[in-house]
């Protein structure tokens, strides 16, 4: 097994792996050279962490050269460093969500290689890599809605609520949207990924974001919201570490129900598109523009028509329309996971994969 396979192996490793394609195998080596790929084969997956010197002894390198490597690689967004006792430590990213957003993101110098490995990811997601991200019944992210798309008579609770989310963070940072800057399909605006908490400081710690002021971070929301941009979160309760403001042409996390016809029921909010009782449509069919999953049909004189299996409950074709003829009606009173430990394991057992993980976890031990 050479070392780039050996490194898509480990990857696969992580709730949304790594599947083996053409795509990925190149994407692995447009952005790994030989010599990272080796190395990086050898460092363990989350959540061991390991310092430079074990690494360097289990790929049989001289230490301070795997160090300067190791050191190369983390600033280059392709593993990630931790500060323990005062000293660096390793781990592995995953593929996605991972390094392959750290090449888009704020301060990267879009290369040859980079752009490359951006429209591989973007071919992937066709094939087995899009199973792996959109083919089990829990995903990573959810669609959260503004509140005040939301009807007056529902109560939100705090992991319903955008802005409360973002009140709810200790760290604020903003970054570019690496989808689109790796997709390049849309012109909506590119300044409104936002990165909370213990992400947010890992991040612009490494200038791939920068830190913001909740007031700054509530003006983008807004921004996002006027552009017609789909805000979803982490899949877990406060804090949640991301908050993306996604378009339905290029946002890997939407991809799997506006390009490749999966079902909306992992991904949408407690929500679902309704009539207003105070509102009065007029068929303009602003809101069957706006809607990101073509949920919404509009005849002439009639009201709208919404899939209910298509809506995602975002709250965007509320926000479009002129009449304030639409709001958001509760459908439902499920709970996002409560951490990132209760995700991660729903994940890992939807797709299988934790025989695997315990054997690749031991190997990383020894």
């Amino acid at each position: 097994m050479d070392a780039h396979e050996q490194l898509r192996a480990k990857l696969d490793l992580f709730p949304i792996g790594l599947p083996k394609s053409l795509e990925t195998e190149r994407m692995l080596k447009l952005l790994f050279s030989d010599e990272d790929a080796a190395l990086a084969a050898h460092v363990p997956n989350p959540p061991l962490v390991c310092g430079a010197d074990r690494i360097a002894d289990r790929a049989g390198m001289d230490r301070a050269a795997a160090a300067r490597a190791l050191k190369s690689l983390a600033e280059r967004g392709l593993i990630a460093e931790v500060d323990v006792l005062g000293r660096p430590r390793y781990t592995l990213l995953p593929a996605v969500p991972g390094f392959m957003e750290f090449q888009f993101m704020r301060g990267q110098e879009i290369t040859r290689e980079r752009a490359e490995a951006g429209r591989l990811w973007h071919e992937a997601l066709n094939g087995p890599f899009g199973e792996e991200n959109y083919g089990a019944p829990t995903s990573g992210v959810r669609v959260i809605p503004l509140k005040k798309t939301v009807s007056a008579s529902n109560r939100t609770f705090g992991f319903e609520d955008a802005e409360q989310l973002l009140r709810a963070s200790g760290s604020i940072a903003v970054t570019e949207c690496a989808c689109r800057k790796s997709a390049q399909k849309c012109g909506a605006p590119l300044d409104v990924c936002f990165m909370l908490n213990t992400s947010a400081d890992y991040l612009a710690a490494r200038g791939l974001a920068e830190k913001i002021t909740l007031r700054e971070a509530r003006r983008k929301l807004e921004k996002a919201a006027d552009a017609g941009l789909v805000h979803t979160v982490s899949n877990t309760r406060a804090p949640v570490q991301i908050l993306c403001n996604c378009c339905s042409c290029c946002c890997a996390s939407l991809r799997g129900v506006t390009g490749l016809g999966k079902p909306a029921d992992n991904l949408r909010s407690n929500f679902v598109c309704a009539p207003a009782s105070d509102g009065e449509c007029i068929s303009c069919g602003a809101c069957a523009k706006a809607c990101p999953t073509h949920a919404i049909a509009v005849e002439k004189g009639s009201a709208p028509v919404v899939n209910r299996d298509l809506c995602l409950g975002c709250g965007v074709c509320v926000r479009q329309c002129p009449t304030n003829s639409l709001q958001l009606k509760r459908r439902s009173r499920s709970a996002p996971p409560l951490n990132s430990l209760e995700l991660l394991a729903r994940m890992v057992s939807e797709r299988g994969k934790t025989p695997r993980i315990i054997r690749g976890l031991l190997n990383d031990l020894l």
